[in-house]
């Protein structure tokens, strides 16, 4: 069955796992839902269903982490701890959401993903069993390293205008230490977590789609794959640093909506369930 809606998802965080010794908790979370239809059409939604929390960490954020987050405990003193409330809430928005139901995340895998299911299993709890998931990273190398057969080009549309320093150092460390020897760009450099800023009102673009290998020629690879940079490749918008978990979600998925049935046909055929995917534990190596 095809994936229903997509809820793009991106966190910011009290540090990197690998400097916190895998005991990083989640400051700030944000879910965006849309509907897969809109995406396979190019079109960045006017229909978005939003769930954004901050949380009290209950430990030291990193000062870095603090810097480029805007997010200092004594901000964060009063919110809530990431608790059962907080697990139902995330639980019921997800769960009223037309199913089949995937998340998106870049740089899932390493880091969104394990660090949510810790924090949920903190809780004793668990997220629906048919809840689906994919790693934008994997999934853009491959779709712009013409790896992926695509099924149907997508248009290119709607303003926005954000940046993220979090997210560039994580995915300089994942790049810098993951061997990807058939990856045409350079693995120097790298991606990690969030920020946030209200998303201008869009208007979609009126040009008819172009045909594969136009597309190929016009986006090609970009000189690497984090955020900021896949956003100003698709895009070529300025980036402005807001420091906030919606940014970045809407700059994912301003990028999905760029690659439109593209995208959608990745997901569909590279989507895994997001049980399979390994929960961030201290002393191991997060992905395993």
């Amino acid at each position: 069955m095809q994936i229903q809606t997509f809820v793009f998802l991106d966190s910011e965080t009290t540090g990197l796992p690998h400097q916190e010794n895998n005991e990083t908790r989640v400051t700030e979370l944000c879910l965006i839902a849309v509907q897969s239809d809109h995406l396979v059409n190019g079109v960045y939604s006017r229909i978005q269903n939003k769930l954004s929390l901050c949380f009290n960490p209950c430990k030291a954020i990193d000062p870095q982490a603090r810097k480029i987050t805007g997010l200092s405990n004594q901000l964060l003193k009063f919110q809530p701890n990431f608790d059962y409330i907080s697990y139902n809430l995330i639980q019921t928005f997800l769960s009223v959401q037309k199913k089949p139901v995937c998340l998106v995340a870049h740089n899932g895998n390493q880091f969104d993903y394990p660090i949510l299911k810790a924090e949920i299993y903190k809780t004793e709890n668990e997220l629906f069993n048919d809840l689906l998931s994919v790693d934008t990273i994997v999934g853009f190398r491959q779709l712009l390293s013409n790896k992926y057969k695509p099924v149907q080009p997508a248009q290119p549309q709607v303003p926005i205008e954000f940046q993220d320093g979090f997210n560039e150092i994580l995915l300089e460390i994942v790049e810098r230490f993951e061997s990807s020897t058939d990856a045409p760009f350079d693995n120097d450099q790298t991606i990690t977590e969030t920020d946030c800023i209200p998303a201008a009102k869009k208007k979609l673009n009126d040009s008819s789609p172009m045909d594969v290998p136009k597309r190929r020629k016009l986006f090609g690879s970009p000189p690497s794959f984090t955020l900021s940079n896949l956003y100003n490749h698709l895009t070529k918008k300025t980036l402005i640093n807001a420091h906030r978990a919606e940014s970045d979600v809407l700059m994912l998925m301003e990028c999905a909506a760029t690659l439109g049935q593209e995208f959608v046909d990745w997901c569909n055929s590279n989507a895994q369930k997001f049980s399979d995917v390994p929960m961030m534990m201290p002393g191991r190596k997060i992905g395993t």
